[in-house]
């Protein structure tokens, strides 16, 4: 499977981004920024023109990933959810500064809380969500919601289905189900209807811990991921997730290789 150069991304903080705009020059690469709660509270209308000048000057492309942390939209705490949106609302402003229309989100469902209020979770986070999904349909953003310690899917296909919207989607990340999921990672894509993938993330591991290792690394058979996606012509934006800049041009080889063989 070939993946198409404007559908190939890395994940890099907003900090760190801004501090290696050089580097990603010379690997030529799209990017996945991430911006936690301090970048979204600390960024500047200079930084803004900065990275959106760079990445015109070099022809590449950026999408966003919003906060991780504690973030909640289904929260049984009305005021949990208030936090939350504004973390969300404030994504999405960045999102059309930095004249991009990709997001990504962690769903925040806590399955050992919420194991006897999974329906009330689902509804108080689809009433948040569905205000925010069309806006953004209006705007021509898409936003993909990531598994993150799921066991299995089912979370995130409800919410699919109730917010019911095209450009609200899934980011499968193969490493958080490779660690985290309760049958194997290829097994659960399989759960997977085609049509809601909006987005793959793509990093390492042994199954014992998130370990985001680089890719080959650990014992995911990548070989056999893309030969599904090829299969059911799944051709989605590809995000490779390193912990470290280091591991971003392994990564790119590796991909290289793996097309080579599919």
């Amino acid at each position: 499977m070939q993946i198409e150069a404007d559908k190939l991304f890395v994940h890099i903080p907003y900090r760190i981004l801004l501090n290696n705009l050089d580097k990603l020059a010379k690997l030529g690469i799209n990017a996945e920024i991430y911006v936690d709660a301090d970048s979204l509270d600390t960024y500047t209308t200079q930084e803004i023109d900065l990275i959106n000048s760079f990445f015109a000057k070099y022809g590449l492309k950026k999408i966003l990933h919003g906060p991780i942390y504690d973030l909640n939209p289904g929260s049984l705490d009305r005021h949990i959810r208030r936090v939350s949106q504004e973390r969300i609302g404030e994504t999405v402003s960045l999102c059309e500064k930095l004249n991009t229309n990709h997001i990504v989100f962690h769903h925040g469902f806590n399955r050992i809380y919420y194991k006897t209020y999974r329906e009330k979770w689902l509804e108080n986070s689809s009433t948040g969500w569905k205000p925010v999904a069309r806006y953004c349909l209006q705007k021509n953003i898409n936003l993909a919601i990531e598994n993150s310690l799921d066991p299995e899917p089912n979370i995130i296909l409800d919410s699919i289905a109730r917010i019911n919207l095209p450009n609200f989607k899934a980011c499968f990340d193969i490493g958080h189900f490779n660690a985290f999921g309760n049958e194997p990672a290829l097994d659960i894509f399989k759960r997977y209807p085609k049509e809601v993938i909006g987005e793959i993330h793509l990093s390492d591991n042994t199954r014992t811990c998130d370990d985001h290792l680089a890719l080959g690394k650990g014992n995911i058979d990548f070989k056999k991921f893309f030969e599904l996606l090829e299969a059911n012509k799944i051709n989605p934006i590809v995000t490779i997730e390193p912990h470290s800049l280091e591991d971003i041009k392994p990564n790119l080889e590796y991909l290289s290789k793996i097309e080579e063989l599919t």
